[in-house]
């Protein structure tokens, strides 16, 4: 029994270790966490919705660097929203495009910081050359003081086990501890309420769509599932074919469209030509000529009309 539990929390603790050392930096009681492949979403149908999420206009208000949309990774945890980006970020590069938006430069144990000018907006940590932080400047430095915890002292979010094994199939994936939670509500606009949440998208080879979430009882998940089959003749055409599978106390969302249905799908609406009419014009009028300067006066007569 002994060896047994060794065992456990030798695998617990190797674990923790063979996350990605961005994953470090994301709170332990975080609610929600979305993983973005931004390198394979960023080429497919996806990439305008997701970028106008993420963008100052959107919902999670990033600040527009251009390096920044270049990223392969991006991570979010909630719900003190936080983003961490992998990929090429040159300090010089972050600093003149952080510079050109007005933010202003400040270190914080080592890490230069980029502070956002309105009150609202996301600011940055500057962590390498590789590893972007975005969020409220409070947020962005409760991270980096996690980052430092020895490895064997730190606390791990359970989601990260449930995003490990989602990021290993999908290009955008989310895990939550419940529904609704307002990070997950930027990618899932659906409103219920259910309790664990792992789902994901595939778009690199037409449309996976595999996600289940957890219910307190069996017939609170049947009625989930009704709720869910009753909806899905007002979906977008291309969500039509969802499949809804009750499972014990969980329900099941899956759907898959070949590169062919989704390239049909996507395609825009022919452009019926309009038929353009013409007028007759109008009948011609007869011509009426006057001829003056004549011994018996001026005469008058008409020629036919053209």
């Amino acid at each position: 029994m002994r060896t047994f539990l060794l065992g456990l929390i030798t695998a617990a603790l190797a674990l923790g270790e063979s996350y990605p050392s961005a994953w470090k930096y994301l709170a332990p009681d975080a609610t929600a966490v979305v993983g973005l492949e931004w390198l394979h979403l960023r080429e497919s149908f996806l990439a305008d919705a997701v970028r106008s999420e993420l963008s100052s206009s959107g919902n999670l208000g990033f600040p527009d660097l251009d390096c920044l949309w270049e990223a392969k990774e991006i991570l979010l945890a909630g719900p003190d929203l936080l983003g961490v980006a992998s990929g090429s970020f040159p300090a010089m590069t972050v600093a003149t495009q952080a510079i050109r938006l007005g933010m202003k430069p400040i270190d914080y144990d080592g890490v230069r910081l980029w502070i956002a000018p309105e009150k609202d907006g996301r600011s940055l940590a500057q962590v390498s050359d590789t590893l972007l932080l975005i969020g409220w400047r409070e947020t962005l430095q409760s991270a980096i003081d996690r980052s430092l915890l020895m490895t064997t002292g730190r606390q791990f979010s359970p989601l990260l086990a449930r995003g490990a094994r989602l990021a290993a199939s999908f290009d955008l994936w989310i895990t939550a501890t419940a529904l609704p939670d307002p990070l997950v509500k930027v990618f899932v606009p659906v409103e219920f309420e259910s309790g664990d949440f792992d789902g994901g998208v595939a778009a690199r080879n037409g449309l996976l769509l595999d996600a289940r979430y957890s219910m307190a009882t069996l017939e609170d998940a049947t009625l989930s599932a009704a709720y869910f089959r009753d909806a899905i003749p007002g979906f977008h055409l291309l969500l039509r074919g969802l499949n809804v599978i009750e499972d014990g106390q969980g329900v099941r969302l899956k759907l898959q469209v070949s590169p062919q249905d989704l390239a049909e799908y996507l395609r825009p609406p022919k452009e019926e030509p309009v038929e353009v009419k013409l007028e007759p014009p109008p009948p011609s009028k007869p011509l009426l000529v006057r001829i003056v300067g004549l011994d018996d006066g001026p005469r008058e007569f008409s020629l036919p009309a053209r």
